[in-house]
């Protein structure tokens, strides 16, 4: 059988935690489970370590420093090489504790067996191996999220060679190929409380002397050799909510109950991830397990598609050789060709419009 152990790093993660340890350990089994505690301070968080290590969680708790957090690719390379020492797996998948990993090919899927079955067609690729599709979740709109292209790491047991700490770069034996797996990584990382997501930004930015706007240089901080180091989360402290959440809102993105529907199941309430905010919400009963979506007009409209992911890379030739949409046709189709009257799917079904209040932002 084959053994997939999974690590994140997390700190204070009060409202992710848990659902990161539900969802990859009925992928990967409990047991196969790593979370290095950051220093958490959090009742709650301690809470969950301690109830879950019971139940076979590995919680390593040495690490508690900002330095620590600084050193996570370093961190993460150490614990790989130590199963690697002890033949403990096949696969070490590194991940942050607000990414959750699900299959992505002709279609979208949450389930733990088709996602398992997938690491057997890698077992003999002699390659470095990278994931670099995910889908963003779309802030005040709950089971809405925006397709992205960012590498992510996965190493085959015994070709580590390195990781950065963001988990963006992984180094191998096999420098000279790689290969593209079937997997996405669902980032949740837009809280439903812009609050939070500045509480944790900063959390992420402590190290950086003048990051945050206003706020004077401390002792400790350093000024890093690049200067754009953590401008995705300088962002939060430069934008309002109201700027923030108008950033998406013209944006094509994609409509997935099944994620939502998937944390059911697991006995999570997604409201504390996804939010509870009103957007359209309806099932979804297509073999894709999604729908394309974008507003229209004043954002009160719309309009959802059948997408066919090998149908549309079928008919673009020119997509699939470019060297950027090449990766993932559908972010394609969200950024150009939904505007330029592209055929999403072969079986010409419309698209359909509903209407729904004026936004507020």
């Amino acid at each position: 059988m084959t053994v997939i152990r999974c690590v994140t790093m997390q700190k204070n993660e009060a409202a992710l935690l848990e659902p990161w340890i539900l969802w990859h350990g009925a992928i990967f089994g409990l047991s196969n489970l790593t979370v290095v505690d950051n220093g958490s301070t959090d009742p709650h968080v301690k809470d969950v370590q301690k109830r879950y290590e019971a139940q076979g969680v590995q919680i390593i708790r040495k690490y508690r420093s900002q330095k620590d957090f600084l050193r996570k690719g370093e961190i993460f390379t150490d614990i790989i090489r130590g199963w690697d020492a002890e033949n403990a797996c096949d696969f070490a998948l590194p991940m942050d504790c607000d990414e959750f990993l699900a299959f992505f090919l002709d279609r979208l899927s949450v389930d733990p067996a088709e996602i398992r079955a997938q690491f057997e067609l890698l077992k003999n690729e002699q390659a470095t191996l990278i994931t670099d599709r995910l889908l963003l979740n779309v802030p005040n709109a709950p089971n809405y999220y925006r397709p992205q292209s960012v590498p992510r790491a996965l190493f085959k047991a015994h070709t580590i060679v390195g990781l950065d700490r963001g988990l963006h770069a992984p180094q191998t034996i096999y420098p000279e190929r790689c290969v593209r797996t079937p997997f996405v990584h669902l980032h949740l990382h837009n809280r439903p409380d812009y609050e939070d997501i500045r509480r944790f930004a900063r959390q992420k930015l402590a190290h950086i002397a003048g990051a945050i706007p206003g706020e004077k240089p401390r002792a400790g901080q350093i000024t890093p050799e690049n200067p754009k180091e953590g401008y995705h989360l300088r962002y939060y402290f430069q934008a309002s909510q109201e700027d923030f959440l108008r950033s998406y809102l013209y944006t094509p993105d994609i409509y997935a109950p099944v994620i939502a529907d998937h944390f059911r199941a697991l006995g999570v309430d997604p409201a504390p991830i996804l939010g509870d905010t009103a957007a359209p919400q309806f099932p979804v009963h297509v073999p894709q397990n999604f729908l394309t979506h974008r507003r229209l007009e004043d954002g009160s409209q719309h309009e959802y598609g059948l997408f066919d992911p090998l149908a549309y890379a079928y008919e673009n030739e020119d997509v699939v050789k470019d060297a950027f949409y090449g990766i993932w046709p559908l972010i394609h189709y969200m950024d150009a060709g939904w505007r330029e009257g592209r055929r999403p799917n072969a079986s010409g079904m419309e698209p359909f419009l509903l209407q729904a209040a004026v936004p507020t932002v």
